[in-house]
């Protein structure tokens, strides 16, 4: 895909995206090419042509309500090369607005455009069937809600974002530039994105959305046994723990503690144990009253010794 072809890009808005996925990616397509040999004083060679759609055309009225007119309604895009979607949190009320959304999506891709979603517009391409079986990856805040929406996706919460060939996923609003830069690289060659990452002043390379995330407490599953646990291991989690105890206090044995337990959260009662500690040697760096020694006697090194 290398050359000076302009390749069409069509970025989807929907109900309360937020306006850095469109506008982000926005602003790298359409200056690769441009800025670089603007600031050279060479003339200036656009790889893309970019678009903004909404399903209907109307006005899309982004978070924090602000409104973004679109050039076109997803009917007036007989051929695109790349469909971006753009954050996509509110998924029923898109489905219900937008009905023609998924088809739309499926249908361009049959003709062998590329999709790509960024943050929350994930929930829209898994709409679309074209995930199932395959690995995807979206901000570490909606996983939960994910999951249990898209039992077939496999959840990939590392990944800053993920190429399938055709199909990509970006984690969130800012891992969008990042992938927004990995696809100049593949339509255009690695020296235009290099160019592209340069004048924008944007990092290359980043991988991975694990410094970023957090581990969500989740209490929802209805457990009143587990939740007990829980509270006494976030209020007790620098401390050495005494799992028959713990069960014994309960009322329950220690087999049927880890059980309940990995059932209604996931983890094993060691593992969330240890994602309590790490996360909290995590806020205590980001304080930054506190030496890294000092961190690891307080909580990791009672981690390791378990």
């Amino acid at each position: 895909m290398m050359g000076k072809t302009i390749h069409r890009i069509t970025l989807l808005g929907c109900y309360n995206s937020m306006a850095s996925t469109l506008f982000g990616p926005m602003d790298i397509f359409n200056q690769a090419g441009r800025l670089w040999n603007r600031l050279g004083k060479l003339p200036q060679t656009p790889f893309f042509e970019v678009s903004i759609a909404s399903a209907d055309g109307r006005p899309i009225r982004c978070l924090n309500n602000v409104m973004v007119q679109p050039h076109c309604s997803i009917d007036a895009v007989d051929e695109t090369d790349l469909i971006v979607i753009a954050s996509a949190t509110y998924i029923d009320r898109i489905l219900t607005t937008g009905p023609a959304l998924v088809p739309w999506i499926r249908r361009q891709y049959a003709r062998g455009a590329h999709v790509a979603s960024i943050c929350t517009g994930v929930f829209l391409l898994a709409e679309t069937g074209l995930l199932d079986g395959r690995s995807a990856t979206l901000h570490w805040g909606f996983a939960d809600q994910f999951r249990s929406r898209y039992p077939r996706v496999n959840l990939d919460l590392d990944r800053m974002f993920i190429d399938h060939g055709r199909l990509y996923c970006a984690a969130g609003a800012n891992a969008g530039m990042d992938l927004s830069l990995y696809l100049v690289e593949k339509f255009c060659g690695r020296q235009t994105a290099v160019q592209c990452a340069k004048t924008m002043v944007l990092d290359m390379g980043r991988e991975t959305q694990r410094p970023y995330g957090a581990f969500l407490l989740s209490k929802a599953h209805g457990d009143p046994v587990v939740a007990s646990v829980q509270a006494w291991m976030e209020d007790h989690h620098t401390e050495a723990v005494d799992y028959d105890h713990l069960a014994a206090s309960q009322r329950i044995s220690r087999r049927s503690l880890e059980r309940r337990f990995k059932q209604a959260t996931g983890y094993t009662p060691l593992g969330y144990l240890q994602q309590l500690r790490i996360e909290s040697a995590k806020r205590l760096l980001e304080d930054g009253r506190h030496t890294v020694a000092e961190i690891a006697d307080l909580v990791l090194r009672r981690h390791f010794v378990l």
